[in-house]
């Protein structure tokens, strides 16, 4: 392979990944699956590929953890999905795709305690026909106010977006409880308009709730949108009311990201207490006021298996935080350490090109004053032919890995880009910019 690729972010060794599916920390170590494809670096027949790590840096890639089955309700794919806690066995939930209409139905497999082995699927929720939704997929589990709920990413008969809920009240029989929230103008405003929103994420961060949706608009894959707000339940059925929108993501190469909120996906029941309550709408607190992990899908398209095998990776492990209203995000600390632990060193002044790095950047220092040109009176910068130049600030943090460039603000906003022309970094001064190196994990 002679084009550029990465070195740690998540990936399997050749084939196609996308969406990260069922996130759990299980007896001390993490497992993330993915929608996979181990045949060929195009997205068709997608399985559910798995890896584990102990520090959510060093992965072990697993077998195949399952596939579709020949006349099942996943015959044409194993699409997204979520960990479902708070059984005596593991089990996952996911969309079964059954023909190539793409209507999905709500499948859930029973698993071994190793999450290596996979029962049969079993239909537990179908496309509601009330409401006009047109299409649904992406279930993603919570529990709050003593009930087990379910929301999923829709499209209506109209063309807007919307997100349902279900309740789970009877883990095989779902049951339909109406419109969670749809076009809101408050998303709209901020992030644009979508005919779906995917890979729904609803989940308590700093006394509020917090719904995270992918946008796409004509099978075009566009922004990670957060919207703050409550949850309330009204006449029996439940409503997100929006208060504030945001992005997830500057960038232009995160998708379809999941999030595990700390003690709330940790393996199997073992009867402990029930949830935690909150009135009018808060959500309840973390229960071990643990941070939410958050892990998107780098996006890359289909590729010619003769220059490249592999496509798409995983973002790095993000831990989020509210603050001031905000959603913000930075590395998870753990994975950091163990990504980068050696001791780092000062960059030159003047241009440092970025295409071949495994690097961690950190900003440290302002402007020179005795800079000239380009970067006169400005601090470092990070360039790009085609994704523009953007000024860092003392406490950034640029995470290079080839083909892969993840930039944390001290702000809180990160960005992600994918792109095979190189980055270039302008650094005004000697001891502006601090790296160490990236240990290489993967294939």
């Amino acid at each position: 392979m002679t084009a550029p690729t990465t070195s740690y972010h998540l990936r399997p060794g050749s084939g196609w990944l996308n969406d990260p599916n069922g996130m759990v920390l299980l007896n001390g170590v993490w497992h993330v699956f993915f929608q996979h494809n181990p045949t060929a670096p195009v997205h068709e027949q997608i399985v559910w590929g798995h890896a584990t790590s102990q520090d959510l840096a060093d992965w072990d890639l697993q077998p195949v953890a399952f596939s579709p089955s020949p006349g099942a309700p996943d015959a044409f794919g194993c699409w997204s999905g979520v960990f479902v806690p708070g059984h005596d066995r593991p089990a996952v939930a996911y969309s079964g795709i059954a023909d190539d209409s793409l209507q999905s139905t709500i499948c859930l497999r029973w698993g071994s305690p190793d999450l290596r082995d996979w029962g049969a699927p079993v239909v537990v929720g179908h496309t509601p026909e009330a409401d006009g939704v047109a299409v649904m997929r992406d279930p993603f589990v919570l529990e709050h106010a003593g009930r087990r709920l379910a929301v999923l990413g829709a499209g209506m008969g109209d063309g807007t977006p919307a997100v349902l809920m279900f309740d789970r009240g009877n883990e095989l029989s779902w049951r339909y409880n109406g419109v969670l929230v749809a076009d809101d103008p408050v998303l709209r405003a901020v992030v644009g308009k979508a005919d779906i929103w995917e890979c729904p994420q609803l989940f308590p961060l700093g006394g509020r709730w917090v719904l995270i949706v992918s946008l796409q608009v004509s099978g075009v894959l566009g922004t990670v949108a957060a919207a703050v707000g409550d949850l309330v339940e009204k006449g029996g059925s439940w409503r997100f009311v929006v208060r504030s929108a945001q992005v997830v993501d500057g960038g232009s190469s995160l998708y379809a990201p999941q999030v595990v909120v700390a003690g709330s996906q940790h393996g199997i029941d073992q009867g402990g207490g029930g949830p935690v309550v909150a009135p009018d709408g808060q959500a309840p607190p973390l229960c071990d006021n643990g941070e939410p992990l958050l892990i998107g899908w780098v996006r890359q398209g289909h590729q010619d298996p003769e220059v490249r095998d592999h496509a798409g990776c995983l973002s790095l492990p993000r831990r989020l935080r509210l603050v001031d209203g905000v959603v913000t995000s930075r590395v998870d600390p753990g994975a950091a350490r163990a990504l980068a632990p050696g001791l780092p060193r000062c960059l030159p002044a003047g241009e440092v090109g970025l295409g071949e790095r495994r690097w961690v950047v950190d900003v440290v220092g302002g402007a020179a004053a005795e800079t000239v040109g380009e970067a006169a009176g400005k601090g470092t910068l990070l360039c790009h032919p085609e994704l523009g130049t953007y000024e860092l600030v003392p406490g950034d943090q640029v995470w290079v890995d080839g083909a892969v460039v993840e930039l944390y603000r001290v702000s809180g906003l990160p960005f992600t880009w994918r792109h095979d022309e190189p980055w270039t970094l302008l650094v005004p001064s000697e001891g502006a910019a601090e790296v160490r190196d990236v240990v290489p994990r993967v294939p």
